[in-house]
Parts: C-alpha cells; structure tokens; sequence
C-alpha cells in the first residue's frame, strides 16, 4: 500500500517543488515537455520510477498539460519486520490532466488526478483563481480540491483482496496564496491550507504494541484505532533576495497544525549560483523539520484498550529531522533549433537524516520492552530531469 507508505514530511519536500516564489497569474506557464527519474532509498524502503508531464498552450489564451507517473515500491519499512511481514513489491500508476485559462491579468485553473494500486484507489479534482494586480506586483491565488479515495486489504502472497474490507476516505483542501515583488531584488510570499479529512485514516496493515501484563517485559500486538475525522492547517512565509552578483538566497518557514494534536515546523534554506553566463545553476539547501507526537499515539501502551483511540505509526512519532541538498542545472539548448527553443537538464539529491524521539526500533526483541534504543535512519532522494521546451 504505496499510499500509506508516506514519506516523511522531509521527503515530500525534496521530491516536489511546490512553492515558487514571484509567481505570476497574468503569463501563461511555458509550452514544455518534461522526463523525471525519482529514487527515494532509506529505512528499508525503495521509491523509484519515472514521470512525464507535457503542455501546450493554444491561442495565447489557455494551457493545457497531462502528466503520467510510475512508483515502485519494494523493501519493508520496520513497522513491517516488526510484524514478521515479508518485503512487498508495489507499484503505484497516477495520471492527471489540467487546463488553465488566461483571461487578462486573472487565470483560471482547474484539473484531475487519479491513481491506481493494488489496495488503494484515489481521484481527486481541483479548481483554482490567481489575480494580478497592483501593476503585478503582487499575485493572490486561492484553490480548492475533492479527493475521494478508495482503501482495500490485501490478504495473501497472491495479492487476493479481503472481500468483506473496502473503506472510504473523502478528502477537501482549500488553500490561499499571496506572492508580493517588494522591491527590485527582494520577494515574498505567503500561503494557507486547510484539509478535512473523513473516513478510514489509518493503515490496514499496521499494529500497536502492548505489555503483556503488569511488570511484563515482553509485548503482544493488537490493530490501530484511528480517529474518523482529521482537520489541519499549514501557514508558510517565503522570502528571496537577489544577491548583486546574480546569486540569490531563500529562506522558508512552515507552520503546521491538526485536530489530532501534531504541531509541526519546517525552516529551509537555500542558496542559488549561476554560472557559465547562466546555464550552469548550482542549489543549496539545508531543511530542518520537527513534531510532536499524536495525541493517541504511544510506542508502548500498558495494555490492550487502553484508550478509544490507539496508533504506533512512526509518522504520528515525535522526531527532528534533518535534510541537506544540492542540485545543478544546464542549459545545453539555448537559441531555437527545429522546433525546440531550448532544452535543459538538472540532477537533484538530498541526505536526509531521521530521528524519532519517541519511537523505539522494536526489532531489538532480546531487550526487555520499552528499553530498545529510538529508532533513526538516512534516506538518500536523487531526482533526475530533462525539460525540452518548444
């Protein structure tokens, strides 16, 4: 179940751009073509495969893109191992398609999604406004989007279904975002999101651990209780500078907060250098990220039923975590040949490293329960592109 092997908060950071600062709503995004390789390798798990996404604009008035993607997982995360779990072998298939309409300094976004597993199916539409004014410089975009996914249980090593499991999980995001040109060589930003969830929020998979009576130094597992509902907000603030001799520095901090108690902060930073009368573009970026736990979770519950709500899933764990990252970019295509007007490839990786502070690496079973050392490991994310545009 690829979809609830999320990757930590770090890693969906390294693996997606997905604020950009100065973003303007009244310019139609390029006419490209891109072709990305991701490999996300760490705690027992291996993410890789490929991803296209295409766009054409028409009439200088609407943009239309479509986009196909492949994850394959393998490997078995410790919550697996500990449960005596063979390493599985998944693979995830996404598509989307979007479209966005230009009508004088406002566009009009909208799109769909869907991807497909072995045990968990997800669609999802989105609509959006972006508006400049203010002789453009400044951008306020808001967004909306319906997700309605579909959770099944794989029962067996010939991947047979449960045929008495399928639950419903009904997903609504809102999100507003303020883009601000301060002066010639400094921006800024700042963005909201809200998500309610409802439904089954949990992994079908996944267990607590308990003591086996008072005193016991030994523990027996039992299934994960999650709540029905999840609501969260996200605020983040962005500023870049554009340094004299062409470098800039940007600087990220993210907010975040649920109903299921988590409080979580992401700080980035980042430093960008051309070179080669810019084709070569060299990035920086050191990213650190810490939470607390759930308000029902625990690594070691005293007994079974101990309370309504019970979880030992080690992203609901408290932890800081640590990432530092480097990317270079080139233009090898810079003035228009045939049909293509420029061409550029870019290679990213990030070391991140993971520390959980309230959850124990339970793979250690010749020491007594609750006194095995906190699990931690490192993940390397490497992201290889090739954009053609036309």
């Amino acid at each position: 179940m690829t979809s609830y092997l999320r990757l930590p908060a770090l890693a969906a950071a390294a693996l997606a751009c997905l604020i950009q600062v100065g973003a303007r709503a009244d310019v139609l995004p390029e006419e490209r073509a891109d072709v990305s390789w991701r490999t996300y390798d760490g705690g027992g798990l291996t993410v890789q495969g490929p991803a296209v996404l295409v766009r054409k604009n028409f009439a200088d008035k609407v943009s239309v893109s479509a986009g196909y993607s492949v994850d394959e997982v393998t490997g078995a995360s410790i919550d697996m191992v500990v449960l005596g779990a063979s390493p599985l072998r998944e693979v995830r298939k996404q598509k989307q398609l979007g479209v966005d309409y230009l009508y004088g300094k406002t566009t009009y976004s909208a799109g769909v999604q869907s991807s497909i597993e072995n045990d968990y199916d997800s669609s999802t539409v989105n609509a959006g406004i972006s508006q400049s004014m203010f002789g453009d410089l400044t951008t306020i975009s808001i967004g909306v989007s319906r997700g309605w996914d579909i959770v099944t249980r794989v029962i067996n090593a010939q991947r047979q279904k449960d045929p008495n499991f399928r639950k419903r999980v009904d997903r609504k995001t809102w999100s507003l975002g303020v883009s601000q040109i301060l002066t010639r060589n400094l921006l800024a930003g700042f963005d909201y999101e809200a998500i309610t969830e409802q439904g089954y929020l949990q992994n079908p998979y996944r267990a607590i651990r308990y003591l086996a009576g008072p005193g016991s130094t030994i523990y027996l597992t039992g299934p994960e209780t999650y709540p029905g509902t999840r609501t969260s907000n996200a605020v983040a603030f962005r500023v870049k500078y554009y340094l004299p001799w062409r470098a800039s520095v940007t600087g990220k901090y993210r907010y975040f907060f649920d109903t299921w108690s988590i409080h979580a902060q992401t700080a980035e930073l980042a430093y960008t250098e051309p070179f080669l009368n810019d084709r070569l573009i060299a990035d920086l970026t050191y990213r650190y990220y810490r939470q607390n736990s759930a308000s029902f979770y625990s690594d070691l519950f005293q007994f079974a039923n101990q309370q309504n709500y019970m979880a030992r899933d080690k992203e609901l764990a408290a932890q800081d975590n640590n990432a530092i990252g480097a990317a270079l970019s080139y233009d090898f295509l810079k003035s228009k040949k045939w049909f293509v007007k420029k061409a550029s490839g870019s290679l990213h990786y990030d070391y991140i490293m993971y520390r959980y502070k309230d959850f124990r690496d339970a793979t250690q079973r010749q020491l007594p329960a609750g006194t095995e050392p906190m699990y931690h490991y490192n993940a390397n994310v490497v992201q290889a592109f090739l954009s053609v545009f036309f």
